[in-house]
């Protein structure tokens, strides 16, 4: 993959990166690039900022300018494939976010459809003619499956995606559905579908090709070795491996949500709790404020009573 992305080659564990920030909201682009650091020696196949985890939805068109030439400096430097997600509510905001990433290096993006109002069949295929003129053909466009904007893709779909528009190499495919699922492989099958760490194993089976990942932050071994178990059919040590990430995937969304708490803020905390990453403090843009100081800890004492088998241990 560090050559080029393409629907062929483009698989594994790859890691949310989260977008640092000062206590006065700037964006600390010297813990970004150390956890780049961090993620690349890991081993993990790949790493993407700017999705939910990298609250993109909190970072304006300048600043994504800044973090697109950070991000893409170090892992160009480092021969680290790396994607951006470029959401936002309106087609020119999302290829001005496209044009930037490509133009500095970035490897590929995860698109989302603007957000605000539903779009009719008419609207939906131009904006994906226009998200894909705005980008070279080495760059490859990944759609972000998520039930959060007005359109959930299924099956036929994608099938229609896979024909029409070659740069779309895969989906980002948070949905849990595995009937929903096997049809979406079996009707785009060139196309590449990551699945969120709870399904991991069985929609391996079903032909997922990878897993955007939060857990990384907290451990990356983890993942790359239940990633290795089921490469090899080590079915029995990959399901008890799924098991615990969901268990402690549910432990930490009781203990962290609180009163609503999700996404990156919620998993901002998760990785704050281990050694893993650099973390100077679990800030988040505004209006979404940090889990509490008392749920944090919570987090951290059942994190290490409950789950030692996911501590990170360097």
């Amino acid at each position: 993959m560090r050559s080029g992305l393409t629907r062929q080659n483009l698989h594994g564990i790859w890691a949310a990166i989260h977008t640092p920030v000062h206590d006065d909201s700037r964006i600390d682009f010297d813990t970004l690039r150390e956890n780049v650091r961090r993620f690349h020696a890991s081993g993990v196949h790949g790493i993407y900022t700017t999705d939910s985890d990298g609250e993109f939805y909190a970072i304006e068109l300048d600043e994504f300018r800044q973090l697109a030439g950070v991000f893409a400096a170090e892992c160009t430097r480092l021969n680290f494939p790396s994607m951006m997600g470029v959401t936002w509510i309106n087609t020119e905001g999302v290829v001005q976010r496209l044009k930037i990433a490509a133009e500095r290096g970035i490897m590929g993006a995860h698109v989302g459809f603007p957000f605000w109002m539903p779009l009719n069949e008419p609207s939906r295929l131009q904006y994906w003619r226009d998200v894909s003129d705005a980008v070279p053909d080495s760059f490859v466009l990944i759609h972000y499956n998520t039930a959060r904007q007005q359109h959930v893709l299924a099956g036929a779909d994608y099938r229609a995606l896979q024909e029409m528009f070659p740069k779309v190499a895969g989906a980002k495919y948070p949905q849990n559905g595995a009937d929903v699922f096997a049809d979406v492989t079996t009707q785009a099958p060139e196309l590449s579908f990551f699945v969120a760490e709870p399904v991991l194993a069985p929609f391996y089976l079903l032909g997922a090709r990878g897993c955007n990942s939060w857990i990384t932050g907290y451990n990356p071994k983890y993942m790359l070795d239940l990633w290795d178990d089921l490469t090899n059919a080590r079915w029995d040590a990959a399901l008890a491996k799924n098991r615990r990430i969901v268990a402690f995937a549910s432990m930490a969304g009781s203990t962290l949500a609180e009163t609503g708490n999700n996404h990156g803020i919620l998993t901002k905390a998760v990785a704050a709790a281990s050694p893993f990453l650099v973390h100077r403090n679990r800030y988040s843009r505004k209006p979404y404020l940090p889990a509490s100081e008392p749920a944090f800890q919570t987090f951290k004492r059942r994190a290490a009573d409950e789950f030692p088998d996911l501590a990170f241990d360097g």
